[in-house]
């Protein structure tokens, strides 16, 4: 998705309940409400977007790869996701995790990236 330098303005009506809350929350984050609200619009689309990847996944609508890219995730952390939700996770993954173990014995993989690799295999 582009993304435009420009930015657009929305509006939100809260109760004063609410208010009071973000007051609260700002200060303690040391934030302004402003940046505040940014911040948990953005977690929350963060969050959306990977409930819909993994729905998508377990109704078998994408893959592993394509449901990582739409959440926004690595596919590591998006089969950590779908194990959380205990949707299983089919065995090509086996296939791509021993594809990745084969390309970094070729080329080499950094100690981080070997560790990754066995810790995902362990699973």
């Amino acid at each position: 998705m582009a993304r435009s330098n420009r930015m657009i303005t929305k509006s939100v009506r809260l109760s004063p309940e609410e208010n009071t809350l973000l007051e609260k929350a700002s200060q303690a984050q040391h934030l302004s409400e402003a940046t505040l609200m940014r911040k948990l619009i953005l977690d929350g689309l963060a969050l959306y977007q990977l409930e819909k990847a993994c729905q998508a996944y377990a109704r078998k609508e994408l893959n592993l790869s394509a449901a990582a890219r739409y959440a926004g995730v690595s596919v590591y952390e998006m089969m950590s996701e779908l194990e959380k939700r205990s949707i299983p996770v089919n065995a090509s993954v086996e296939k791509f995790l021993d594809g990745i173990q084969n390309f970094a014995e070729t080329f080499g993989g950094s100690p981080a990236l070997q560790q990754a690799l066995a810790e995902a295999q362990q699973k």
